[in-house]
């Protein structure tokens, strides 16, 4: 039975009846691109762009990062993601990554009441509310595991609320909501009111300052 048809029944039998729905996640209108900053230099690009398909929402993540010395490389850091999105529920994620000659490949899909992981960090069964680490979706700070969405781990993780600051969006002063990711990911995350990643930093394995600033 449709459920057009079976609203119109309840309603005439006079009955309350909710039916099962997902909230759309608030998305921006436009592509989020961030410039990479390594102590204050220029490094690389993350890129977020989001499209409404006939599969759902589909979030695009792309980010290029490479560290030299004069004009040696000596790091390098290349990710491409690509998540399907119902209401606010994940349906596929497919991620191909190379970290400094690490590669890695993962792919997830929602199997009935959970997401099946295949990653080469875990491969198994997640939670169907999970959301990957990519960081944009602003129900991030409601969350205490996150799938990593290079290799697939599930990440245990406590998040602070440290309230409103004044940070640089696209070259104008705006006010953010400050989140600290803590645990098995480490993360200083700003959302403007809208729910909008407006600015990432962490601590890069040499313990140089990461700051990806939305241009």
């Amino acid at each position: 039975m449709d459920n057009r048809r079976f609203r119109f029944l309840a309603a005439a039998l006079g009955l309350i009846i909710a039916l099962p729905a997902t909230a759309a996640i608030p998305v921006p209108k436009q592509p989020l691109a961030f410039t990479v900053l390594r102590n204050g230099e220029p490094v690389g690009t993350n890129t977020i762009t989001f499209q409404p398909t006939a599969a759902g929402l589909q979030v695009d993540v792309k980010t290029d990062i490479v560290v030299k010395i004069t004009v040696i490389p000596v790091y390098r850091f290349e990710h491409e993601g690509h998540e399907i999105w119902q209401g606010d529920h994940l349906v596929s994620l497919r991620s191909v990554t190379n970290d400094d000659g690490t590669p890695h490949q993962l792919a997830v899909e929602a199997k009935g009441d959970s997401l099946e992981v295949k990653g080469d960090g875990y491969s198994g069964p997640a939670a169907a509310a999970s959301i990957p680490g990519s960081l944009w979706n602003p129900a991030l700070p409601r969350q205490t595991t996150l799938l990593n969405s290079l290799d697939g781990k599930l990440m245990k993780v406590e998040i602070k609320d440290l309230g409103d600051e004044t940070v640089q969006v696209r070259g104008t002063p705006s006010k953010a909501r400050h989140y600290v990711v803590d645990g098995d990911l480490k993360r200083d995350l700003w959302y403007d009111s809208d729910g909008t990643l407006v600015q990432i930093h962490l601590k890069a394995k040499d313990d140089s300052d990461i700051l990806y600033v939305l241009r």
